[in-house]
């Protein structure tokens, strides 16, 4: 973000996103100088011109806290590619990337990176179920605290019971209440507006429930179906 000049051309009065109400409008500081607001075509425009710097952060207006820039979907997905020349582009490649080990703990610590990496997530968690308490226990965050993990998930959650059905989640909080209860277990530092959860099963037995939440771009059906596919491929794994 440069005083001395301008960050980028404003669009055309004709263009679409200029005037657009579906798209977000972001204010952006490198913490001494704050632009905007800014629709997200421009944020990124002014992100691969140079003139909006990786360590800059952003905030939707109407929103109190401030981001990371990465933290955006688009912009995330770039620096990714960019820094990351070898990331996967999808889930089924993402399976070839989980480690061979026989600790199911470091597999699907791993399985909950990837994903969320893959399908732009802003946070996740794993539920791993644990005999003696009968229920899964949080074993592993994505951009949650730390203090969530060791908590234990009633046997009348909503998202459990209908991954002891084999159903997977994909939806918005205001969905149903298994998509709230996993919105508020995220705990994101902004809204979420979409949720999925896939069930690990390996030899009929549920082993863990993957959980993952975004706050802009919902996820869709396919992204839904992509996950539980690389569960089922995790599982795989397990068993």
């Amino acid at each position: 973000l440069a005083r001395t000049r301008p960050l980028f051309a404003p669009p055309p009065a004709s263009s679409p996103s200029s005037d657009s109400s579906a798209s977000p409008r972001w204010l952006v500081t490198n913490g001494d100088t704050t632009i905007g607001p800014v629709h997200t075509d421009l944020l990124v425009r002014g992100y691969l011109g140079g003139r909006i710097p990786l360590h800059c952060r952003v905030r939707e207006v109407g929103w109190d806290a401030w981001r990371p820039l990465e933290r955006i979907r688009e912009i995330g997905s770039l620096h990714r590619r960019s820094a990351l020349d070898t990331a996967p582009l999808s889930l089924k490649e993402a399976t070839e990337r989980l480690p061979v080990t026989r600790d199911v703990g470091e597999l699907l610590t791993s399985a909950l990176a990837l994903a969320a990496l893959v399908l732009d997530a802003n946070a996740g968690l794993v539920h791993r179920y644990r005999s003696p308490v009968g229920t899964p226990v949080t074993s592993a965050v994505f951009g949650v605290p730390a203090e969530r993990l060791g908590e234990v998930l009633s046997a009348g959650d909503p998202s459990y019971q209908a991954a002891l059905r084999g159903k997977g989640l994909c939806g918005a909080p205001r969905q149903g209440l298994a998509e709230r209860l996993v919105a508020e277990r995220l705990q994101h530092d902004a809204p979420l507006s979409s949720v999925a959860m896939a069930p690990v099963i390996a030899s009929g037995r549920l082993i863990a429930l993957l959980e993952l939440g975004r706050t802009e771009h919902v996820f869709r059906a396919d992204d839904g179906a992509e996950l539980a596919e690389f569960a089922a491929q995790v599982a795989r794994r397990i068993g």
